[in-house]
């Protein structure tokens, strides 16, 4: 083949993966505004105005324990499956994952089964059961949607989230008639699950142990740590609030960080397909790297604007009985999670071309910085000295990953 001829092919192809990162994108986007959009804006505000201030508050704070522990343990599978599948590919090696998801599902369940007596020692066994079995199915469905990922099949990912959409709505129904929120969850993620397992036939993979399961852990563990370290600083919030201020200050902080948290959720589908396509690649150049970040701080400071001059619209119709009060932590709530925005779309980059541990070393100094900063400005302002707290130790992670990535990626250059 001529050499103007191999030329032209590698044009054609970047063009092509060009336009397929940005379809792809807005695939992933759309699939996961979906079921988010009919969570967010129909059924929590349907069963907050169905359990009121001080139910509904406890809720939450319940919400959030099922998701903090889940989600890392069903993340971490999913990503470690995904940068190491070319490794266990070339070595004809498989098994372990559904090694690692189980010992998640025990270790889960075991967790949140006690956090919820900690909370709440009033809650039945019946309640505590369906709490850790919502858990249980978000870690299985974080983990399996790996399949659609490693497939680069984002209409598979439309399609599912559509499916948990409506689940929800069903769940929602079964609310009405058997009151025990856990249904909403527990039948959207069900619905979830049972449409990926045929696609991705995880199950069909056995219990099996590889010679690679001893890296694997140990990448596995220190990932779980600097991704739960995240997590629990995104629900965090709720669970410190609930015993320090009740649960009528949880359901007043939810109702401000609303409008700034449907930005994060609108985020995650970029950071997911992003993490998809660079473990395909070798290197990457720093002037696409700076390119992303100017992108991301216009479409920032754009989206904090438009968010908060939505906000109060917004609030008053989903949440009329607590939007006044909430509406005085919109500025600082909302800068909060733009800075959070900025770091998630940095993370995939540190994740795919640095050591696992660095994640961790920036999580741990994130978590130290937001106590520091949230006891000192919790202790002056109460309620918005939180949020100023928060928001001041977003700030310094942001600013703490762009020197490490800068500094530690020479390739870049």
């Amino acid at each position: 083949m001529r050499k103007h001829e191999t030329s032209f092919i590698k044009l054609r192809l970047v063009k092509y993966m060009k336009k397929k990162i940005i379809f792809d994108s807005i695939l992933n986007i759309i699939a996961t505004a979906l079921p988010l959009l009919l969570l967010q804006l129909i059924v929590l505000p349907i069963l907050g105005g169905k359990l009121g201030e001080i139910d509904y508050g406890a809720v939450l704070t319940l919400i959030s324990l099922t998701i903090i522990f889940s989600q890392p343990f069903g993340k971490v599978v999913n990503n470690i499956r995904l940068l190491k599948d070319d490794n266990y590919n070339k070595n004809d090696e498989f098994g372990d994952f559904n090694l690692l998801l189980i010992s998640g599902v025990i270790i889960n369940g075991l967790i949140i089964a006690v956090s919820v007596l900690y909370f709440d020692n009033t809650s039945s066994i019946l309640n505590v059961s369906l709490i850790v079995m919502v858990s249980t199915l978000n870690l299985i469905r974080q983990y399996i949607i790996v399949g659609f990922r490693l497939q680069l099949n984002y209409k598979g990912i439309l399609v599912n989230n559509i499916i948990l959409g409506l689940g929800y709505i069903f769940g929602l129904l079964l609310f009405f008639l058997v009151p025990y929120w856990q249904l909403i969850y527990i039948t959207g993620y069900a619905l979830s699950i049972i449409y990926i397992s045929p696609k991705f036939n995880w199950y069909k993979e056995g219990i099996r142990k590889s010679k690679l399961f001893n890296g694997i852990t140990k990448e596995s563990i220190i990932l779980f740590l600097s991704m739960c370290i995240k997590t629990i600083f995104n629900y965090a919030d709720r669970l410190v609030l609930f015993p320090l201020m009740g649960p009528s200050a949880v359901t007043i902080y939810y109702t401000a960080t609303l409008s700034g948290k449907l930005i994060t959720k609108v985020t995650t589908p970029l950071t997911t397909v992003m993490l998809s396509y660079l473990v395909k690649m070798k290197n990457f150049r720093l002037k696409l790297f700076l390119y992303l970040i100017l992108l991301t701080s216009i479409i920032g400071v754009f989206g904090y604007f438009v968010t908060v001059w939505l906000s109060k619209p917004m609030l008053y119709i989903l949440y009329p009985q607590w939007a006044e009060q909430s509406l005085k932590l919109i500025y600082v709530t909302t800068a909060t999670i733009v800075f959070e925005v900025f770091t998630s779309i940095i993370n995939p980059f540190i994740l795919r071309f640095n050591k696992m541990n660095l994640q961790l070393i920036i999580g741990l100094i994130h978590i130290a910085v937001a106590v520091v900063a949230v006891s000192i400005f919790y202790n002056l302002y109460g309620l918005l000295g939180f949020c100023i707290g928060l928001l001041i130790a977003n700030v310094i992670k942001l600013i703490l990953m762009l020197i490490l990535i800068i500094k530690k990626n020479k390739s870049f250059v």
